[in-house]
């Protein structure tokens, strides 16, 4: 009866709701159809059809904002002081000519706020475009050079080693000049936007105080003005056009346009996709009371173990409710300006929008609830109750692993990878650089702890605890009050098993996140060498071991004795304190930006520029990162004191820690969003120059300036990448002439027989062996030296003489590091003498051909 009876009542709820949904999506979807780039021009349309205040707002660069007119001041400027305009016409027109003084005054100093800062960026795009074309020839010439050589290789059948390097760097190419255009549009965009707002500005002067002084002075100040009169914008932008065309494209002007297209600003998204989030989300909602009042209705079931099937669908649901609210994250950022396509360093002409992504989330929160139906009503669909569950994740894995392309609409194939790519990345952390939208991924995943021990648990239930022999998937109950629960067996009861209980395969499953994050910091520490923020930054990650650790050691001593409470119990408590204090602490200074000293007085502990408008958004943030940081609280007085099941307790508190991560992405994303403002930095720079001495540690020293760019992981993996490579030929240059290093030994053992103690460096570890055999034979163990080290690394200071056996191509780089020994000592330069320098000066010669040997001393 009671089945029936919850079938009836969700069936009424559920049709209720359908309706209701149905009713309401047409209200809904065009509150819903916004768009993802915030950044990019605005159509003619668009401008004739809002005034011109929206359309500044809403199709400026964020990252330009302060650089633009600001047409809002200038016109309650205006209002302002046209309301104040007395009646009698002397004393209105004395009012208007002081209200025409302070306008223009303002006016000007805009004016030359644009122009320099116009000026800044097709300086900057000058330079840019010189950059390019100089890797294009370079890339044309080495192409043409290669290309003989390569079809002779083909032709006998060899394999063409360059195609595969060719292909790389034209992509690499390609993608540079498509970034380099979207800047170019983003500054005409600017260019116009300013011209038509003085334009507005003024032309609303003119209609409100009854002259014509603003007409007057457009025609002589801004038509004459630099950011006006300058076409060089769209040279540049010809230029590239027909770079990308002609030359890395083939003459294909098709192909080319659609590589340089600029994603537009009327972009809305397809109707379908609206309608179809809305009947997701709808039926979500129906699915979702179905199972409330279906669960509330349900009489028990003692034949099914316990809390096991909450453990295998609350993984799923948590991961599914994350990435919704990451697409309302993102709903947020598009709405305040944050630009965290720029961010995340996602192609902005191919990304997911914030509609797709929260479509993709509703549709597997609906799954979900069909999969949790499914189960409930199991024993009259006449199916296994732990079926569903596993159907559920066998769908979602093949949802995420399919390499299906099209429709792309539907399969989504690049964004897929493009998330994969990322998680793997995240769990080899050690060897990868680490960039942005590696650590948010890491950060994301620290707050689903709890679906981490959900899928460790998921993977353990149906591999031991399953009986699949008769063809049904059936549980390995027992009902045993006393002792422990055996491997493979599940106590019906009360849902205990050993895969929920092993404390230390559980121990390592939760501490995943936190050692992802561990090792990003410890990989930055040494990509940096700077303490602070990395290995800081790594010792707050690393309070979650000693949490987990003292945690599993109290749950050992309480199974061991029950009625007493260890020393470990305290212990926790203490981990606990510090972990949330080190973490919150991090969240408000490190993570969000807040506490900055120069905040003004009226938003106190928070930071001088704030993007979401009203400051109690910002206290109650800290506020909630506080309360909920606190739900460690629950786990202790709840969990210990009134001995409540752990399983309710982390079904209550693990939403709430994905909630606050939510809001925490609001000001992660904003505090980076800033940064980038003051570096003026609105499109990905990918660079293709190779890497010079010294651009490294610069690069590295402001990645991690608070003001500066942070945390740009591309082009310091191009840098880093060609440094290696020219490291490599360093070394490929020592290795050189071999004959010449086997006889090298020689004037370092004839030294150590004249009684002077001498030391030979060398690569190659084999002649390290055989000089140190030889020195022993002779007994010159004592006198003579020998270490493998690379030269370029030794400290030539301590030496009076030195003896260089090099290539000819290597003595030229030597020179530098030659001129660390002091001055007056000598070397010895063989078969190849040093490079004209001011360092070395040349006694004398000796001998001639390969047996010559060049006399220097250090001036």
């Amino acid at each position: 009866m009671g089945t029936n009876t919850g079938m009836v009542i969700a069936g009424v709820a559920g049709a209720t709701a359908l309706v209701i949904t149905a009713a309401a999506v047409p209200f809904v979807a065009p509150a819903l159809r916004r768009v993802c780039i915030p950044y990019v021009p605005a159509t003619t349309e668009q401008l004739s059809n809002m005034k011109f205040g929206e359309q500044l707002a809403s199709h400026l660069t964020p990252e330009w904002r302060k650089q633009y007119i600001d047409y809002e001041r200038l016109k309650n400027l205006l209002y302002d002081d046209m309301m104040e305009v007395p009646a009698d016409d002397d004393r209105r027109e004395e009012h208007i000519s002081r209200l025409d003084e302070k306008f223009f005054n303002e006016c000007d100093q805009e004016l030359t706020k644009i122009n320099l800062f116009f000026s800044q960026k097709i300086a900057e795009g000058q330079g840019k475009h010189h950059e390019l074309q100089t890797e294009l020839q370079v890339f044309k010439d080495v192409l043409g050079s290669r290309s003989e050589a390569s079809g002779i290789r083909r032709r006998f059948g060899g394999k063409d080693r360059f195609h595969k390097e060719t292909t790389r760097n034209e992509q690499q190419l390609k993608l540079a000049f498509s970034e380099f255009y979207l800047s170019l549009v983003l500054v005409q965009n600017y260019q116009q936007l300013n011209a038509t707002g003085f334009r507005k500005i003024l032309k609303k002067h003119d209609k409100l105080t009854g002259n014509e002084r603003g007409l007057d002075w457009r025609i002589n100040k801004v038509e004459k003005s630099s950011f006006f009169l300058n076409r060089e914008i769209e040279t540049l932008i010809t230029n590239v056009e027909t770079s990308v065309i002609n030359d890395l494209e083939g003459g294909n002007r098709q192909a080319g346009m659609k590589r340089l297209k600029v994603p537009p600003l009327s972009e809305k998204q397809k109707p379908l996709t609206t309608f179809s989030l809305g009947l997701f989300i709808g039926a979500s909602i129906v699915l979702l009371l179905a199972i409330l009042l279906t669960w509330m209705a349900s009489p028990a079931r003692p034949q099914e173990p316990k809390w096991v099937a909450v453990r295998l669908f609350r993984g799923p649901l948590l991961l599914f409710l994350s990435i919704f609210l990451c697409g309302v994250n993102m709903a947020g950022w598009a709405a305040a300006g944050v630009n965290h396509v720029l961010i995340f360093e996602v192609d902005p002409r191919n990304h997911l929008s914030y509609q797709t992504l929260m479509q993709i989330a509703s549709f597997m929160i609906m799954l979900w609830s069909f999969a949790v139906l499914a189960y409930l009503y199991a024993h009259m669909l006449h199916i296994p109750p732990f079926a569903p569950p596993l159907v559920l994740m066998i769908i979602c894995l093949v949802l995420l692993l399919n390499p299906i392309a099209k429709p792309d609409s539907v399969f989504h194939r690049n964004s897929r990878f493009w998330l994969l790519k990322h998680c793997y990345k995240c769990f080899t952390s050690p060897f990868h650089f680490v960039t942005f939208t590696d650590f948010w991924l890491g950060d994301q995943m620290n707050s689903l702890t709890t679906a981490f021990l959900d899928f460790q648990y998921f993977v353990c239930f149906y591999a031991t605890e399953v009986d699949y022999s008769n063809g049904w998937i059936e549980v390995k109950g027992i009902n045993s009050t006393t002792g422990s629960v055996p491997w493979g067996s599940v106590e019906l009861s009360n849902g205990k098993d050993q895969c929920a209980s092993a404390a230390g395969l559980r121990s390592l499953m939760s501490i995943i996140p936190a050692m992802i994050r561990f090792l990003q910091c410890l990989r930055r520490y040494r990509d940096t060498k700077r303490v602070h923020p990395h290995l800081v930054n790594a010792g707050k990650y690393s309070t979650t071991f000693f949490v987990v650790a003292c945690g599993a050691l109290n749950k050992y001593y309480e199974a061991s004795d029950p009625n007493s409470t260890s020393i470990f119990f305290y212990i926790w408590i203490l981990s606990y304190i510090m972990s949330f204090t080190y973490t919150f602490l991090w969240d408000i200074f490190m993570d969000w930006g807040l506490i900055d000293p120069r905040a003004p007085k009226e938003a106190r502990f928070l930071r001088e520029e704030m993007i979401y408008g009203s400051k109690w958004y910002y206290y109650l943030a800290i506020a909630q990162d506080f309360v909920l940081r606190l739900a460690w609280v629950l786990n202790v007085s709840l969990g210990e004191a009134w001995t409540l099941d752990s399983d309710f307790l982390t079904t209550v508190t693990a939403p709430f820690e994905v909630f606050r991560r939510f809001i925490w992405n609001y000001f992660r994303l904003e505090n980076e969003h800033v940064n980038n403002c003051g570096q003026f930095r609105a499109v990905r720079d990918i660079s293709v120059k190779p890497i010079r001495k010294g651009d490294l540690e610069s690069l590295l020293s402001k990645m991690d300036q608070m003001d500066g760019v942070t945390h740009r992981g591309h082009d310091l993996m191009e840098r880093v990448k060609k440094q290696k490579k020219s490291a490599k030929a360093s070394r490929q240059l020592l290795r050189k002439n071999r004959f010449n290093r086997m006889i090298a030994a020689a004037p370092v053992l004839q030294c150590a027989k004249e009684g002077y103690r001498s030391t030979g460096v060398e690569l190659n570890s084999i002649l390290v062996a055989y000089s140190k055999y030889r020195s022993i034979k002779e007994g010159l163990g004592k006198e003579a030296r020998f270490m493998r080290k690379n030269i370029f690394k030794t400290d030539l200071n301590p030496y009076e003489t030195a003896v260089i056996f090099g290539a000819e191509s290597l003595m030229g780089d030597l020179v530098p590091k030659l001129s660390e020994m002091r001055s007056n000592t000598n070397l010895l330069a063989c078969r190849f003498p040093l490079p004209e320098n001011d360092a070395w000066k040349l006694e004398h010669q000796i001998g001639e051909g390969i047996d010559a040997v060049w006399v220097y001393k250090r001036n």
